[in-house]
């Protein structure tokens, strides 16, 4: 097999014979969910709460997918194990669920069936690699974050304009930023794809879950830091708590745990990773069964790879 199977409506088909309509009420409206989920070792790391979370989104938006929890999870694995033949060793797959409402029958408020797509694409290392060592800027955009009154952040909705206009706005200012959003009442939200997080006297910080997307990983890191002893505190904060915070990171389904830079060109902590950072890195790739940083710089060119597996290695080494 030389091309990726994509399951669409109920059949198997190869990726470049997945087509839907155009009238598809996704593509006109942006109505519809979608669901993000990462393979570590070629397997898929806690499917069964990404599942759950797709369909909480579904319940939000009065969507039904024809399809059962348990069938979703089985499509799932399904699709992984169609296309994991084609993987490289250090290759990894993300898992993407899109379901919209499906298409409204031209001339008529009919609504035909959802459409439901599962397909796997290839995790862009490159994307990452150097960010686990070197840290990401981020910005705070003008746009802010949707406030629940209006659409609540729990629910992933394909709609991602929100986002995307707060990207934009981040790298007018910085081509490399990253967007950190503020809600309405000016305290930090999240980014365009990840959570945020930050240390302060040896405790863990985090925006309050009302007004973000209740991360997979984010989940994850509180089991993490329950098991090391650290104390979470979620709640309302400000730029200024990261400015003065002892160190920062992001974290994601693709990308786990990368550390924060600077914010707004001022640079945060006084090391890369940090020492709780590098803690919490070191534990989830314990978890995951999977050195995300090594896997991640062996996508670099030969040079750069050696030498920052080098600080990588000494960065755990005395940890």
């Amino acid at each position: 097999m030389t091309e990726r199977v994509v399951y669409l409506c109920g059949d198997f088909v190869a990726e470049s014979k997945a087509t839907i309509s155009i009238f598809d009420r996704g593509f006109t409206s942006g109505d519809g969910i979608y669901e993000a989920t990462r393979t570590f070792g070629h397997k898929l790391f806690r499917l069964e709460d990404h599942v759950e979370r797709l369909f909480n989104s579904l319940k939000y938006v009065r969507i039904d997918c024809g399809l059962s929890f348990e069938e979703m999870c089985h499509l799932s694995l399904e699709i992984v194990k169609r296309n994991v033949s084609l993987l490289g060793q250090d290759d990894e797959y993300a898992l993407w669920h899109v379901i919209s409402r499906g298409v409204r029958r031209p001339g008529t408020t009919q609504m035909g069936n959802p459409t439901v797509a599962i397909f796997v694409q290839p995790v862009d290392f490159l994307r990452y690699a150097r960010s686990y060592l070197e840290g990401v800027n981020l910005v705070t955009p003008a746009t802010r974050r949707t406030p629940p009154e209006s659409l609540d952040p729990k629910a992933k909705i394909t709609n991602k304009m929100n986002h995307n206009i707060a990207l934009h706005e981040a790298q007018q200012v910085d081509p490399c930023a990253i967007p950190l959003m503020l809600d309405t009442d000016g305290n930090i939200s999240e980014t365009d794809t990840a959570n945020i997080f930050f240390i302060s006297k040896g405790c863990l910080f985090t925006p309050s879950s009302r007004t973000v997307l209740g991360g997979i990983t984010r989940k994850v890191l509180f089991e993490i830091a329950q098991k090391r002893g650290i104390e979470v505190v979620e709640g309302d904060f400000t730029a200024f708590d990261l400015y003065v915070a002892d160190e920062a990171f992001i974290c994601g389904t693709s990308g786990s745990i990368s550390p924060v830079k600077k914010l707004n060109g001022i640079s945060i902590g006084k090391s890369l990773p940090g020492p709780i950072t590098i803690q919490l890195m070191i534990s989830w790739n314990e978890l995951v069964g999977i050195d995300c940083v090594e896997q991640s710089l062996t996508h670099l060119s030969d040079n750069e790879s050696k030498e920052l597996l080098n600080v990588w290695k000494n960065l755990k080494s005395n940890a």
